[in-house]
């Protein structure tokens, strides 16, 4: 991994190279480290090291991108040529922003942690030993992986602005079978700090799915309360920042928001894009060399903001919330560090409340049905249980559902009081989400598993 000197290097190498009126780089590096296991068995201990840079040239009103994984002098050179040689050719963009100058001190953000960084391989493998050697003697089959990562990420541009913010991440995934493979647990552990994983709780979680979970019954889809562990809500939450909380598609009206904030949902529910929570450690500027805001999305139940760059900003006569990705940019910026305000109850107390509902570990394979009023479509998993009268009375059978989010957010039963960051969402993404009871939620049909 590139420390910040060697960045700092590398991007005033590649910046003198560049004989245009501007141009930003970009670098990336990181480290990934992952044990694997399935069958009650290590697999695979896999580290990759990569790295590359972006690198954009602006001459006049046009532009030229182009990117590399290699940073020996013959690479880079090749680099900026063909980054020159696309500006030569490209059209003209009217609306292309001029580069930033120098900004002021960025915040900084405490998102690298030793301990992830010191991680082994023997390490890794006899905390996972343990865990197998438990389920081994449970007859529980147990799969999964124990990544532990750390990158660099670094901007600069011509205009004297440099940023550089090193992380590090470990995450814990297993999932518990029974019955050959029919019947599965799962659960996660994620933390900045390795140290921090409770390996054992997880894994014991996902065993309870599992040895809870035999003998699974269908049920008749239709519209039930819910009761949403953090990864199910988590995933929602995914597809709301992406199809509600992009500023771009603000602009463009091709949200639910019509160009207009201001809706009401749940007073339950506040939901926050904060890149400096301490469980999640955002990057502190974007890839415009601005710095990233903490932005309220919704605000006991109001729909109060998106998140902007220069350009959907300007569109929208609102300031720049610096959510830039690189550009020249099609997609708009997007909101990447979501966070849910907690409320008053326990998981427990959501369960002991509700005299007929059912209980969702998580989700799977979500999609979107209909992007204007956030309707979503997707398979339970991993864990369903009927509630009656207060208590699990039976696993079920997976079911599918179609579900519009603005519905479902504007009927909020209850707030978990507890809230930790989870990574185990589609597509990735950082959130640090409570569970989530929901009076309404449709079922469309079963899965047939």
């Amino acid at each position: 991994m590139l420390t910040r000197d060697e960045a700092a290097a590398l991007c005033k190498r590649v910046l003198k190279l560049c004989d245009a009126e501007g141009a930003e780089a970009i670098i990336s590096s990181s480290e990934t480290n992952s044990t694997r296991f399935s069958n009650n068995v290590i697999t695979q201990n896999v580290g990759l090291v990569n790295q590359r840079l972006c690198l954009r040239v602006i001459q006049g009103r046009r532009q030229g991108v182009a990117r590399v994984n290699q940073f020996d002098d013959a690479s880079i050179k090749r680099c900026v040529q063909s980054a020159l040689a696309v500006c030569r050719v490209s059209a003209e963009d009217e609306k292309l922003e001029p580069l930033l100058d120098r900004q002021p001190d960025y915040t900084q953000v405490d998102a690298f942690k030793e301990a992830t960084a010191r991680s082994t391989p023997a390490a890794r493998a006899d905390a996972v030993g343990k865990v197998l050697r438990e389920y081994d003697a449970r007859k529980v089959e147990g799969a999964g992986i124990f990544d532990a990562d750390q990158g660099a990420l670094a901007y600069a541009n011509s205009r004297g602005i440099f940023a550089c913010k090193a992380s590090t991440k470990a995450e814990f995934s297993i999932s518990a079978f029974l019955e050959r493979g029919e019947i599965e647990g799962w659960a996660e552990a994620f933390s900045l700090d390795i140290g921090r994983l409770d390996v054992e709780a997880a894994a014991r979680r996902a065993m309870e799915k599992a040895v809870t979970g035999v003998q699974p019954r269908a049920v008749d889809p239709g519209e039930y309360t819910v009761v949403l562990e953090a990864p199910a809500v988590a995933e929602l939450l995914l597809f709301y920042g992406w199809l509600a909380g992009n500023g771009l598609a603000f602009a463009e009206n091709r949200t639910f928001h019509k160009g207009k904030l201001g809706q009401k949902l749940s007073d339950k529910l506040t939901l926050t894009e904060d890149p400096y929570h301490p469980e999640l450690g955002g990057t502190p500027f974007d890839m415009e060399g601005f710095a990233t805001q903490k932005v309220t999305l919704i605000d006991k139940g109001v729909v109060s903001a998106v998140v902007h760059d220069r350009r959907s900003a300007k569109l929208c006569g609102q300031k720049n919330t610096g959510h830039a990705n690189m550009q020249p940019d099609a997609q708009g910026p997007g909101p990447g560090n979501l966070v849910l305000s907690t409320g008053d109850q326990t998981l427990e107390q959501m369960i002991a409340s509700t005299p007929k509902g059912l209980l969702i570990t998580k989700f799977h394979y979500c999609n979107v049905v209909d992007r204007m009023d956030l309707s979503l479509t997707g398979m339970t998993r991993s864990g369903t249980f009927m509630i009656e009268n207060g208590r699990l009375a039976y696993p079920v059978k997976n079911m599918r559902f179609t579900q519009s989010l603005l519905t479902a957010f504007a009927d909020v039963a209850a707030v978990g009081k507890e809230a930790h960051a989870t990574g185990g969402a589609l597509f990735g993404g950082n959130f640090v989400v409570p569970a989530l009871k929901l009076n309404k939620f449709r079922f469309s049909s079963p899965t047939g598993f």
